[in-house]
C-alpha cells in the first residue's frame, strides 16, 4: 500500500492512536531488574566518576550503536522506566568522547572484582601526598592526582595505617619496608 493510500480513520478506529503508548507497565521481575541496574549504576558512578568518567556506554540492540549516558541522565531514564514502564527516546550523543564513558559490562565486572577482593569503599583523601594538591570532593576517591599523576594509593595506605593507630614514624617505616616512597 502506498503512503498516500493510508486510511487514518481506520487506523484510529481500530485503536491505534499516534499519542497512544504501546508500552505495558513493568511486572515485579522487570522492576526488580531495573532497580538492580540503578544499584549497579550507583556503584559504577562511585567507582569511576572520581577517575573522570562522565557516565556509561551501553550497546543498543535496537539501532546497533553505542549510546553514551551521563550518570544523571541514565539514572533518570531508569527511574522513569520503573515509574511509567516507558523509556525516553534515545539519540546518539553529539561528539561524546567515548574514552570518557565506561562500558556497562566492563564496569560490572570491575566492581564485582573489587567486591570479590574485599574492597568495598576507598578512603577519601583531601590532598596528594606528593605535590600537596588539594583534591576536590569529586576526586577524593580517585587513583591518581590530577596535577602530578602520582598514584594516590600510598596516601590512602598511610591514612589507613594512621587510622589503625600507627604514628607518623611507624607509618613511614612501614611504607619504606614495603618499598614505597613515604
Amino acid at each position: 500500500m502506498a503512503d498516500d493510500d493510508f486510511d487514518d480513520e481506520r487506523f484510529e478506529e481500530e485503536g491505534f492512536d499516534d499519542d497512544e503508548s504501546f508500552e505495558e507497565p513493568l511486572d515485579e521481575h522487570e522492576t526488580a531488574l531495573i532497580q538492580q541496574d540503578l544499584h549497579d549504576l550507583a556503584d559504577f558512578e562511585a567507582t569511576f566518576r572520581p577517575e573522570g568518567y562522565r557516565g556509561v556506554a551501553v550497546w543498543c540492540h535496537d539501532c546497533a550503536e553505542e549510546h553514551y549516558y551521563p550518570w544523571d541522565m541514565l539514572r533518570e531514564n531508569l527511574q522513569l522506566l520503573i515509574d511509567t514502564g516507558e523509556t525516553p527516546v534515545h539519540e546518539p550523543a553529539y561528539a561524546p568522547e567515548p574514552d570518557r564513558y565506561i562500558q556497562w559490562e566492563y564496569a560490572r565486572g570491575y566492581v564485582d572484582a573489587l567486591r570479590d577482593a574485599g574492597v568495598q569503599e576507598r578512603l577519601d583523601l583531601t590532598e596528594c601526598n606528593r605535590c600537596g594538591f588539594r583534591l576536590p570532593d569529586g576526586l577524593a576517591q580517585g587513583n591518581f592526582c590530577p596535577r602530578c599523576g602520582n598514584a594516590l594509593l600510598i596516601g590512602r595506605l598511610a591514612r589507613a595505617l594512621r587510622d589503625a593507630g600507627l604514628d607518623d614514624d611507624e607509618v613511614l617505616a612501614f611504607l619504606r619496608k614495603a618499598g614505597l616512597p613515604g
